[in-house]
């Protein structure tokens, strides 16, 4: 069979001028045709061998092509060289940053933290602006009267020296406060403007006279003091006073008694009023 080569290698007959890959053969030409293939170098990556192959074909009379001897050879290209990976180079600077992106979508809002510690107080802020004046509030009890503050003291068959403090009793007292005995002898007074009345009486062992002199505002008023006289023994002496006085502020009252006849036995009453007038 003529389909093996040398090589005893199967040829397949070339048809009808078929072309071959690697294959240039021209039916018309009278030499041996010349193909030129590049092969990839083995163990060398993108590199491509030059392989230069020639083949004689014979053609008989029929058209039938015989084998023929196929030479092939390898030719280093002279384009491609081996290189080996070096190491790797230093790391360039860091870049500019790029523009900020757009805000992602809002998250679930998290858990009610624990509260905190309560802070310090504060320092005190001014004063506001007066406020509009509130309703009228009800109406409180009835007060006492103006001309119901009065008091009434009394002295009864008591043995008096010729001098001493006339002693008194309460008899009617005040129930607002502003007449009040203090001790056995003294009134208590506040602030204002009273009417004193006061009567006495005395019986007189011998010749001889009597006298009571009110001491308030811290001295003795001699202008409100009552005075009387006795012509015989035994006599009976009255004497009575009503005076209007004025407390600028609280003041105590009390009543100096003197008899010139020696011990006496009096008796006396003593009325307090406190005017309204203010």
């Amino acid at each position: 069979m003529n389909n093996f080569n040398n090589s005893r290698m199967f040829r397949p007959p070339n048809l009808s001028g078929m072309r071959f890959p690697g294959k240039n053969v021209n039916r018309n030409a009278t030499g041996s045709p010349t193909d030129s293939v590049y092969e990839e170098h083995p163990g060398m990556p993108g590199c491509s061998g030059h392989a230069d192959s020639t083949e004689t074909d014979s053609a008989d009379s029929s058209g039938y092509c015989g084998s023929g001897a196929v030479e092939t050879r390898e030719t280093p290209d002279p384009r491609c060289s081996y290189f080996q990976r070096g190491e790797p180079g230093p790391m360039g600077p860091v870049g500019e940053p790029g523009p900020q992106g757009c805000p992602g979508e809002r998250g679930e809002t998290g858990p009610q933290g624990v509260t905190g510690p309560q802070g310090p107080q504060g320092v005190t802020g001014p004063m506001g602006p007066r406020g509009e004046p509130g309703a009228r509030g009800p109406e409180g009890p009835a007060g006492y009267p103006q001309n119901s503050i009065f008091a009434s003291f009394s002295a009864q068959e008591r043995m008096m020296p010729e001098s001493a403090s006339l002693p008194l009793k309460t008899e009617i007292p005040d129930i607002t406060g502003n007449i009040s005995l203090c001790n056995n002898y003294s009134v208590m007074l506040t602030r204002g403007y009273y009417v004193i009345s006061y009567y006495i009486s005395a019986v007189m062992k011998k010749h001889g006279f009597i006298k009571l002199t009110p001491v308030f505002n811290g001295g003795r008023q001699t202008s409100h003091a009552a005075y009387a006289k006795a012509e015989k023994q035994k006599e009976m002496l009255a004497v009575s006073r009503y005076s209007m006085i004025e407390i600028p502020a609280d003041s105590a009252l009390f009543f100096e008694w003197h008899s010139s006849a020696g011990a006496s036995r009096i008796s006396m009453n003593l009325s307090i009023e406190k005017l309204c007038r203010q």
